[in-house]
């Protein structure tokens, strides 16, 4: 029970962080000269990294919840999914430092559930047994 608080506490976390990074990042790349933003890309590439970090936090928020109300943290998949989500967060906008502890803290999400899954199910198991 504890490690599901957990880890809907830290994807939660995680997901707040990527929206509140998405926002952020965007009002202060809005001016073109002084801002964070990409110099290349401007305001549009603001924008739609944003765009992208609001969406993907979302959908971080949202399988967080999943995860705590329908019981999935026990499930290797649902460690896989979360570990994924944060990845591709970094990856796709991970340029904001909030946006990137958000995606780290996904990250960690899920490999806090993919431990517990191993460690509570022996079936689940790293090396398959010699034959």
């Amino acid at each position: 029970m504890v490690q599901r608080s957990l880890v809907t506490l830290l994807a939660a976390l995680g997901g707040i962080f990527v929206i509140l990074g998405g926002i952020v990042g965007f009002l202060l790349s809005l001016h073109p000269y002084y801002g964070l933003g990409s110099g290349y890309y401007g305001t549009l590439g603001a924008a739609i990294y944003g765009t992208v970090a609001v969406i993907l936090g979302i959908v971080i928020l949202v399988y967080s919840g999943i995860t705590h109300y329908a019981g999935i943290a026990r499930n290797v998949v649902g460690g896989l999914i979360l570990v994924i989500l944060g990845v591709i967060t970094a990856i796709l906008a991970g340029g904001w430092a909030l946006v990137a502890a958000g995606a780290f803290l996904t990250i960690v999400a899920g490999l806090v559930v993919l431990v517990e899954a191993v460690l509570a199910d022996p079936r689940v198991r790293a090396i398959p047994p010699a034959a």
